[in-house]
């Protein structure tokens, strides 16, 4: 039913100690070629921001050479001269965007005609354009992407979050569901729409939450998405919504084991300090109260955990201990189970060998890291603001590990921030979102020198699944 890895970066601990000892253990799961093959149902609701603000041109520079071009240079806009709204152009507005990618959505053929789609605007007010709808019935659902454009206001996120949870509450947890938010604005009411998101955490609803523009506040939006399992996107300009939405169906049209549960139990002087998904996407795991909530697992690639954990407090013998085990259990909708897999025992061995206790495992390490580069990257957007020699540094520090782990995308995007940061001793809005919210969705899979045991190949793993 599932591959499973559980995976220490390192095997052996020091004997004979009760100090502090720091381990990461790497939980790598794949679903198996039979469930592979069994896609959970799937709901999508789409919540989109209709805020005034959503009717200025998509592309403000194409928009200014245009005016320049019909010589209306000058006459109406707004007072900062950067919203040119107030003209009749031939240029698309970011509403007019986000429209035409829910359009593409509700008609992306990996959907099923049982799987749901529902519209939910809001600014002032909000409402459900049309509820949980059969992708089968488009016509009803494209009429109401349509009627977005009738809507308009300020932004009180909170409120299309509240319409989305009323849809999608009493969908079984089996379902695969999706919030896919969309926002320009700084809304009001930060405190419900956090409370909100905790209310999806429980019904394993994923928040989608994408950013456009200067104004958001993008530490509402990636709170919104680390406490629901989710993603959260900036995007730098309209056009990479499309883009964002149709990787967003890809994963949830893979998603075959839902809702996936841990407990994790250890012996005596250990602790467990947090629990990571780190790949395909970097969300932390609620860690309050056990079983932990994983989400779900897709078909197709590797999903990756770090569990770190404390030893300390115990000074013990030179032996091989069983120190954690790790129980998972999920339900598998295509094949109408609920699966309770085999325990996953952690074990280590403590040892006065020293260059044993330094050995440790390159693929576990890079996953660590990857944690690392997102908490570096958001102390340095922190930094940014009242110490920019501070910034770089961190900064610095983050860009050699990304180097290190062979992380391409994220590697450019902290060239950028330098760069500009070294030109003007600032980094920009549109930049630190950029880099604050990229090293949550720019993780990568890491090397592994070992064998992975019970594990198919990569040339295997597209075999199984076709993906």
């Amino acid at each position: 039913m599932l591959n499973i890895v559980l995976r220490p970066h390192r095997t052996s601990l020091m004997a004979g100690t009760a100090d502090s000892q720091k381990l990461f253990a790497m939980l790598k799961m794949l679903p198996d070629s039979e469930t592979a093959g069994a896609r959970a149902p799937l709901a999508f609701a789409l919540v989109i921001d209709t805020s005034g603000s959503m009717r200025e041109y998509a592309d403000q520079q194409k928009a200014q050479q245009e005016i320049k071009l019909l010589g209306l240079q000058g006459q109406q806009q707004s007072s900062d001269g950067s919203d040119y709204q107030g003209f009749n152009l031939q240029q698309t507005t970011k509403l007019d965007q986000a429209i035409e990618a829910a359009h593409k959505l509700v008609d992306d053929s990996r959907l099923l005609p049982t799987d749901k789609v529902t519209v939910i605007h809001f600014d002032t007010e909000a409402a459900t354009l049309v509820p949980l709808t059969a992708v089968s019935q488009r016509q009803i659902l494209h009429q109401a992407i349509d009627s977005l454009r009738d809507h308009s206001g300020q932004t009180f996120m909170a409120k299309g979050m509240a319409c989305a949870q009323q849809q999608l509450c009493d969908l079984p947890n089996e379902t695969a569901k999706r919030v896919v938010l969309l926002t320009d604005g700084a809304t009001q009411q930060e405190g419900q729409c956090r409370h909100l998101a905790g209310a999806f955490a429980e019904t394993n609803t994923p928040v989608i939450a994408i950013g456009i523009g200067p104004e958001y506040k993008e530490e509402l939006l990636k709170d919104l998405s680390a406490t629901s399992q989710g993603r959260p996107y900036h995007l730098e300009n309209m056009g990479q919504l499309r883009d964002i939405l149709d990787c967003e169906v890809g994963s949830s049209v893979r998603e075959v084991i839902t809702d996936l549960q841990a407990k994790v139990a250890h012996v005596k002087g250990v602790s467990l300090n947090s629990c990571t998904r780190v790949f395909p996407s970097l969300s932390e795991v609620s860690s309050e109260s056990q079983p932990f909530r994983l989400g779900n697992i897709a078909a197709g690639d590797y999903t990756v955990f770090i569990l770190e954990f404390t030893v300390e407090g115990l000074a013990r013998p030179a032996s091989r201990v069983r120190i954690a085990q790790v129980s998972l259990a999920g339900s598998i909708p295509g094949l109408g189970k609920h699966e309770d897999f085999a325990p996953q025992d952690l074990f280590v061995t403590f040892t006065n060998d020293e260059a044993a206790v330094a050995a440790v495992d390159p693929e576990v390490l890079g996953y660590v890291q990857q944690k690392n580069v997102d908490n570096l990257v958001q102390k340095a957007m922190g930094q940014a603001t009242v110490n920019a020699g501070q910034a770089k540094q961190t900064l610095q520090v983050a860009l050699g590990m990304t180097q290190r782990i062979g992380n391409a995308a994220m590697t450019k995007v902290l060239n950028n921030a330098l760069e500009e940061l070294n030109k003007s001793g600032t980094i920009s809005a549109g930049t630190r979102k950029t880099v604050a919210l990229g090293g949550r969705t720019k993780t990568v899979k890491t090397g592994s020198a070992l064998p992975m045991e019970g594990m198919p190949s990569e040339d295997d793993i597209h075999k199984i699944t076709g993906v």
